[in-house]
This record gives structure tokens, sequence and C-alpha cells, in this order.
């Protein structure tokens, strides 16, 4: 039986994906679950989970967003989320594609008729489902909570230009999010995994942390050289939501976000510290 957790829509969210996540790993329900960070302690892990067999994971589970998302998710936050705090009956999430902004800007007159938009579909209970908005898309995801979880997503791409701004963004925020997880890491039992969610970034789990004939795909070749030896962490792996093909035309679509319930993400170990077995084997129970 699951330890009760208590309630908190984002920690409820992100403690859905790390179930099903290590679900994945185990094949097998936790004995309990305890959230390590509840004290509001950025320095701990987010939460454990103790199996029968004595086994103990520790996770962490982190969004790879660019500055320039995290800059975006920020104003949004502020702008729409925040004003709309105490009038939505759930949880939603307000997806904006990166590529439909002009400028990669979101105006403050946009933000107001968001607002306006939101507000006239949830002035009476709604099902869970999507809405079209002046600019992207609202879906409620859940029933219980009372908040707006904005989203902005890049295009799916395969080819990185190391010379890039994004791509050297991308890596300066991996190396970040690496020394973050190093010193929460750093006094826990148990097995340590990172999880990185890349559902909103634009790197595609298949190609950038797969294996090919050209060799490993560029996150394993940039956690290789980031990662020493002596390293706080057992596993680091990646979680992207499920591609499905859109009807009609030949773009992928990504569904599945921490922010949703279904359907749920597809996972990649993409780093394990030596003499480790793959994390689909370090199960002992």
């Amino acid at each position: 039986m699951v330890k009760a957790i208590p309630k908190n829509s984002k920690h409820d969210l992100e403690l859905e994906e790390l179930r099903h996540f290590m679900q994945w790993v185990t094949m097998c329900e936790p004995a309990r679950v305890v959230r390590l960070d509840q004290k509001k302690d950025r320095n701990r892990p987010e939460f454990a989970f103790y199996y029968p067999s004595s086994q103990r994971y520790t996770l962490e589970l982190t969004r790879w967003l660019t500055p320039e998302l995290k800059r975006l998710e920020s104003f949004l936050q502020a702008e729409v989320s925040l004003p709309l705090s105490g009038s939505l009956f759930g949880t939603f999430a307000l997806y904006i594609p990166f590529e439909k902004l002009l400028n990669g800007q979101v105006t403050r007159m946009q933000a107001h008729s968001l607002i306006a938009e939101i507000k006239q579909i949830c002035s009476s209970y709604v099902e869970q489902g999507t809405y079209q908005l002046c600019i992207g898309t609202l879906a409620k995801v859940r029933d219980d909570g009372n908040k707006l979880v904005p989203v902005i997503t890049c295009p799916e791409t395969v080819y990185l230009d190391e010379n890039s701004k994004t791509t050297k963004n991308l890596k300066s925020e991996l190396g970040k999010i690496l020394r973050e997880a190093q010193r929460k890491f750093r006094y826990y039992r148990g097995i340590r995994v990172l999880l990185l969610d890349i559902s909103q970034n634009g790197l595609d789990i298949d190609y950038h942390a797969g294996i090919s004939k050209e060799g490993p795909g560029i996150v394993c070749r940039w956690l290789s050289t980031m990662l020493s030896l002596s390293t706080a962490m057992h596993y680091v792996c990646l979680s992207q939501g499920m591609r499905v093909w859109g009807g009609g035309n030949f773009s992928r679509m990504l569904t599945g976000h921490i922010y949703e319930g279904k359907p749920f993400p597809n996972y990649r170990e993409v780093w394990r510290k030596a003499g480790l077995p793959p994390i689909l084997q370090s199960f002992g129970g």
C-alpha cells in the first residue's frame, strides 16, 4: 500500500509520472512512497520508492527546458495562471507551440485575451478535453485541483547544430540540472535515478538518445563527458511523450506530458554508473 502523500497538484502529477516510470523499471507496485522535499527544501530529491524486497529507489524528476522556454512559462504563470487562481474547477494545462509566437514573445494583450477566453470556457463545469484558444490550446487534465499550468512546446527536431544557440543552451541547462541533482542525491541511500522530461524541448528520444550505426546519440555523448565516476547518481533516464501520427499529415504530435494523465510517456536509460547493470535489470525483488 502506497503511503498517503499530502495533496498538491504539482507533486500529484509528478508522482503520477514517477509511479509509471517505476512500473516500467520494476514491473510491480511499491510498498510505500515517501515525498522527500515536502518541507520545500530544494536540496532534497523528490521521492523515495520502497519495495517489499527492501530495495529503495530515490528519484528526481526534472523538465529539461531552455532558458527561453523557462522565461515564457514564468511570464504566463504570472500574467495568466495567477490571475485565474481560485476561478478554475480542476487542473488545466495551457499548451502554446513556440513556433506560433511572433518573435518568440507572448504580449500582455495576448495574456489578457487568454484570461478572457479561459474564463468564458470555465464559467461552468467543463469535461476533461481540449479547447482551442487565440494562441494555443487549453486542456483539462484532472477534475481535482484549481490550477492552470502553462506549457510551451518546441517542434521536434532531428538535426542539432553543435554551434547553434539552441544546442548550446540545451547543453548548458543539462549541466546545471546534473550539478543540482548531484547536490540533492549526495546524502541519500538507495538506487539514485534522475529522470529528465524532454517532451517540451524538441529532442527526439529515439534519435538523440539512441544508438545507431553512427554511434550514441548526442544526449548520451554529452552525459558521458559531463558525469564522472564519482557522481552521486546511479542512472539518468529520459522521458518523452508517446508519439502518435497526426491524421492527414506526417507531423508527429507529442502527448502524455507530465501535466496530462494519459497516455503515459515512454522512457530510455541514457547513462549509468560504471559497474551497474542496465536499470531494467536493477530491481532485485
